[in-house]
């Protein structure tokens, strides 16, 4: 069963570095969480709003299509039973009044409508007999051959309007005739209308409405149309579909005239269909006080995601200060547990020295006692001397190594040599606990393994915590093996031992501050809590691996090099 913490997270050595980092990664969020939500529903609602804007262009257009196409259907019904109350004139068929009365009719149907140019009677041969109007044919004019007076004789109704076109005075018109039968003989009543003065009958319709109006036939040649948009008898971009009646239709090909749908309604009284657009240079577009005011409030509130986020950064470094202080106020506090727990074997340690200086220094006496002289043989004072030289340096090298193993120092990373580190814990400060406890030690050390570079007196403090408590997991007898090995950019020690071992429930638990399995008064909980911290900050891992009855086994994972 293995216990693996979840990998370091190691800031940037250099603190503008890290708070740069820090800054990004807010700012990050803070506009995954904030921002972007609200840029999502502003784009919504310009889309949203934008559909609103074309839906409602089109059903303006439609209606406007609609009102300028029934209006146009009821003003050329209006022009038809004009001709028809004058074709029906009994009038009509006195030869002597026949002129004059075409002429008084004209003027009439003028101040009735501007649109009407003429007024001719046609027989059923197609010879005009009487003409009223501006032209003086040079002469007689025959209808017989026009398209629109053999419409008009075989047809069933008695009426007809005709497409633009030019006949024979050559200039674009329209023509409306009406037919009445008498027994067998017919007579048509025809008159011209300007297409000039039809568009500017349009042309009042639309006042009001926005729109640009222009007249069409099931061919999409204009009929009437605004001078902007072309002029008659061209072909129009407009080609609406005869079902359904009423609809808009997209242009196709249009970007370049600036035009890109239209609305159009077929008219009733004659084939063609009445054709809109929008007379606005950008109907569609969103105004642009609501693009201002859109923009400046995600300016602002990245002014203030920025400020938030400059906060909330310089609040994380000063919670990051405060947990590196309370760390190592920590670290330390695992020491001087360590220390609590290692003075008997220091005790032992310096008894040692302090037994031979006394033996020494006793030896030193005797020999300047006058009664004790007599016989012996006089002491060499320079081989006592050294002896007690050498134990006074003894215990000033382990005074100095306890005071260096519990004394708070500044993070200092140096090359050191793993193998020798591990040397000075087991055969150095621990070499008396160990022999006390009759625990074998076996060192499986990788001749590979190069140095490393590495804080020594924080690795120190891990593997003495490390070696303790295997010492106090075995008891009395038992093995502790020391293991490394080189994997790529990194060294794994091994500290493996054969003592009761941890059941699951204590597994997950051992690297929690102030959790132990050691009797109450034995230990503090800080030391695993500790190492794995330190091991982290060192740019390592660390590992656990145990059973209950079967002993344990740690490993650390510490890079050669640590990053910058």
């Amino acid at each position: 069963m293995t216990n693996e913490p979840m990998p370091p997270t190691r800031a940037k050595s250099k603190p503008a570095a890290h708070y740069r980092e820090l800054l990004r990664q807010t700012l990050t969020r803070q506009v995954l969480f904030y921002f972007l939500p609200l840029l999502l529903v502003a784009v919504f609602f310009h889309l949203q709003y934008q559909r609103l804007i074309v839906d409602s262009r089109h059903a303006h257009l439609a209606v406007v299509a609609e009102h300028l196409a029934n209006t146009l259907d009821l003003f050329l019904r209006e022009r038809v039973i004009n001709l028809h109350n004058l074709i029906a004139d009994p009038r009509l068929g006195d030869a002597r009044q026949l002129q004059r009365f075409l002429d008084e009719s004209l003027a009439s149907l003028q101040k009735t409508s501007e649109t009407f140019v003429d007024l001719g009677l046609v027989t059923a041969a197609g010879e005009q007999v009487a003409y009223a109007g501006p032209i003086r044919f040079p002469r007689p004019v025959n209808y017989s051959d026009e398209r629109w007076f053999k419409t008009l004789l075989a047809q069933s109704d008695d009426w007809l309007v005709t497409d633009i076109y030019l006949g024979v005075r050559n200039r674009p018109h329209f023509t409306i005739a009406v037919r009445r039968n008498l027994g067998d003989q017919v007579t048509v009543l025809r008159a011209a209308l300007s297409p000039e003065k039809i568009y500017e009958y349009l042309a009042t319709l639309e006042a009001g409405s926005g729109v640009n109006a222009s007249v069409v036939n099931e061919a999409g040649v204009f009929q009437v149309v605004t001078p902007r948009a072309g002029a008659p008898l061209e072909s129009s971009p407009f080609r609406p579909p005869r079902t359904p009646r009423l609809g808009h239709q997209e242009l196709a090909g249009a970007a370049g005239g600036g035009v890109d749908e239209y609305a159009y309604a077929w008219l009733t009284e004659t084939p063609w269909a009445l054709a809109v657009v929008d007379a606005e240079a950008d109907p569609a577009g969103t105004p642009r006080y609501i693009l201002w005011a859109t923009l400046a409030f995600f300016v602002l509130m990245g002014l203030v995601i920025l400020i938030r986020a400059r906060q909330l950064v310089g609040r994380q470094l000063a919670v990051e200060q405060h947990e590196a202080e309370l760390s190592g106020q920590l670290v330390q506090a695992a020491k001087l547990a360590s220390v609590g727990e290692l003075a008997a074997g220091i005790a032992h340690e310096i008894n040692n020295p302090l037994a031979i200086i006394a033996e020494e220094v006793g030896l030193l006496q005797d020999s300047l006692d006058p009664t004790l002289q007599a016989d012996e043989e006089p002491l060499v004072l320079s081989e006592h001397l050294t002896t007690i030289n050498d134990a006074v340096f003894r215990c000033r090298d382990i005074t100095r190594k306890l005071l260096t193993f519990v004394r708070r120092t500044e993070v200092k990373l140096a090359s050191h040599h793993v193998h020798q580190i591990l040397d000075e814990v087991v055969d150095g400060m621990l070499a008396n606990e160990l022999q006390l406890a009759d625990i074998e030690v076996t060192k499986d050390y990788d001749a590979e393994v190069p140095s490393l570079v590495t804080d020594r007196n924080q690795l120190v403090q891990v593997l003495v915590n490390l070696v303790k408590n295997a010492i106090d997991a075995m008891g009395k007898r038992g093995r502790l093996t020391l293991r490394t090995e080189h994997r790529g950019d990194r060294v794994a020690i091994d500290v493996r031992d054969t003592g009761c071992g941890m059941t699951a429930e204590q597994l997950g638990r051992v690297f929690m501050p102030f959790y132990t399995t050691k009797e109450p008064g034995k230990g503090t909980g800080l030391g695993l809590s500790v190492s794995i911290s330190i091991i982290k900050s060192l740019g390592g891992r660390m590992f656990v691996d145990s059973a209950a009855g079967r002993g344990s086994t740690f490993t650390i994972e510490l890079p050669y090099e640590l990053p910058g």
